[in-house]
């Protein structure tokens, strides 16, 4: 079986836009544990800044894939996000 190294983030919940604002506060969270320390990519800043309902993370280094995993959760916990995300791995 293949190391999954994407992680979508779905905010299905976020119809009505009261959660975009925790929901870029999580992303830029992300970006500087993910992106800017060379674990992963989430877009850039540009897509970290219009994120409303969908994240993408893709991984680089397979080996880290349970760490990026568990940094990904520990956020969305942080930012009270973890109940509205629907996760998928590929």
């Amino acid at each position: 079986m293949p190391v999954q190294k994407k992680i979508t983030l779905i905010f299905p919940s976020n119809t009505d836009g009261r959660l975009t604002h925790r929901i870029r506060n999580f992303a830029e969270d992300l970006w500087r544990e993910i992106e800017k320390s060379g674990l992963g990519d989430v877009g850039g800043l540009e897509t970290v800044d219009q994120a409303v309902d969908i994240l993408t993370i893709q991984i680089k280094h397979a080996r880290k894939t349970g760490y990026v995993r568990k940094r990904v959760r520990n956020l969305l916990k942080s930012h009270l996000l973890a109940d509205s995300a629907e996760t998928q791995y590929s």
